[in-house]
């Protein structure tokens, strides 16, 4: 019988091919059972039951009220009013000044209400010893590209200190840079006005879903994905999952760059658990995803761990970076604010050498010729190919493995080069032969293959490695 320790290792492995394959770093799908493990939060359901607790002029409980409104918004709705007459009564003391204005919408009494509440429940990870504080370590390790949450809670920045938190609609207007960021869809408790709490605030994020889901694609389709801390029919992840569902168009088939989290208590050493899981979307839809069952999810979070190089980039820095480079492209050159030099600009637009010579990064020679002749990183050949990612591509890889006994990926040859990254992250490029090649077995025309290792190849990949 397989045990668990065997189920770990497949599952690392699984994580560990897929950042070598995207070349990048996770997004965090990060629910509420994160800030209940490590902080004491509140679920929804206690969170409101409290809320109804602490308000004399509500007489009905919680069940009552859920089971006569059908769902947690509507009840949400429900205590607007309440807590409306509670802030302008007896409750006037514990609302600040400026929320007594005419203007000022009724449903706040009942947000600010809430943010106090979950204020005072979700303790500092400060606090958090043991194994817990083994496992924040471990997320922190991870380094994630950006985070998505629908938490109201603050202990995502306090885990991650270096990243910028996206409020609400600022999600969408904003001009985001996608890296370094934490993307707190149903609003943050700095801000109250802007927590998705009632039935009126769910129509409107609603209407807004599609736009935030279009913006969050990218990551979807170009970066492992880690969903944590939601149960598996949680409301929040179904309606973003629905909408990467229709967009990729899928049809039930593993999405092999996402990974479902699942904290079960009762593993261990002789447990195997599943390792995928297909999570019901509705309405006759389904996505199948990787699965990761764990209690300690230490593991978990190791088989996610940045490379030594990567760990050691702050965020802010390729934040401001990115926000500069936008904002020069966008804005200075075009109006001419900045005397420009366009023939130093098309040099460096034409080659990927020339853009980090022109920032001061690198001033490699032999790299020039190695990345002329493996121009595509994963995602691009994917495109190059005619799929919207990366995922078509390595189907066309595995195939030939299948068809051939012939594994691209195991070795440097004309087709494929393996680049190491710090200590643990290998970047893998493709060559113009690969295309050909990839294309042939697209379109089913016969084809054979012959691996030769590439002339020079060692040198030039040792020389960008040590620069990575």
């Amino acid at each position: 019988m397989p045990t668990y320790a065997e189920y770990i290792a497949e599952q690392t492995l699984v994580a560990q091919e897929c950042l070598r394959d995207l070349g990048c770093q996770p997004v965090l799908f990060v629910g509420s059972g994160i800030a209940k493990r490590y902080g004491g939060g509140p679920s929804w359901k206690e969170l409101l039951a409290r809320v109804i607790a602490e308000n004399p002029l509500i007489e009905d409980e919680l069940p009552y009220l859920q089971q006569r409104e059908g769902s947690l918004p509507k009840v949400g709705s429900v205590l607007v009013d309440p807590y409306q007459r509670f802030a302008w009564g007896v409750g006037r003391e514990g609302f600040p000044p400026e929320l007594f204005a005419e203007d000022v919408s009724k449903d706040i009494y009942l947000k600010y209400h809430v943010a106090d509440v979950v204020k005072s429940s979700v303790g500092s990870i400060i606090d958090v010893d043991g194994d817990l504080l083994a496992e924040i370590s471990a997320l922190r390790k991870v380094r994630p590209n950006s985070i998505i949450t629908t938490n109201y809670d603050l202990m995502l920045e306090e885990v991650f200190p270096e990243y910028t938190p996206i409020v609400g609609q600022k999600i969408i207007r904003a001009a985001s840079m996608m890296i370094g960021e934490i993307f707190k869809i149903h609003g943050s408790i700095d801000e109250p006005r802007e927590l998705v709490l009632t039935h009126e605030d769910y129509e409107k994020w609603c209407l807004r879903k599609k736009y935030l889901s279009a913006k969050l694609l990218t990551f979807f389709l170009e970066h492992p994905v880690v969903i944590v801390g939601y149960a598996a029919q949680d409301d929040n992840v179904i309606e973003i999952l629905r909408d990467i569902d229709e967009i990729l168009g899928g049809n039930g088939e593993l999405v092999p760059n996402i990974f479902y989290v699942v904290h079960d208590p009762l593993v261990d050493e002789s447990s195997y658990p599943a390792r995928q899981a297909v999570l019901d979307l509705r309405d006759g839809r389904s996505m199948r995803v990787h699965c990761m069952q764990a209690n300690d999810l230490t593991w978990v979070f190791d088989a996610f761990a940045a490379s030594e190089g990567v760990e050691n980039v702050n965020p802010k820095i390729l934040r401001a970076l990115m926000a500069r480079t936008y904002n020069l492209v966008r804005h200075d050159i075009p109006k001419m604010t900045l005397e420009v030099d366009f023939g130093t600009l098309e040099q460096a637009a034409n080659s990927d050498s020339e853009l980090p010579r022109l920032l001061g990064i690198t001033s490699l020679s032999d790299p020039q010729t190695f990345n002329a002749t493996y121009p595509y990183l994963t995602t691009a050949l994917g495109r190059k190919l005619g799929f919207p990612s990366w995922h078509g591509a390595r189907k066309l890889i595995d195939q030939i493995k299948a068809e051939k006994d012939v594994d691209l990926c195991s070795s440097d040859n004309q087709f494929h080069i393996a680049v190491k990254s710090g200590t643990n992250t290998v970047i893998h490029k493709y060559s113009e032969a690969a295309v050909a090649l990839l294309t042939k077995v697209q379109v089913g025309e016969p084809y054979e293959i012959h691996l030769e290792r590439p002339h020079g190849a060692r040198k030039a990949r040792k020389r960008v490695a040590a620069a990575s």
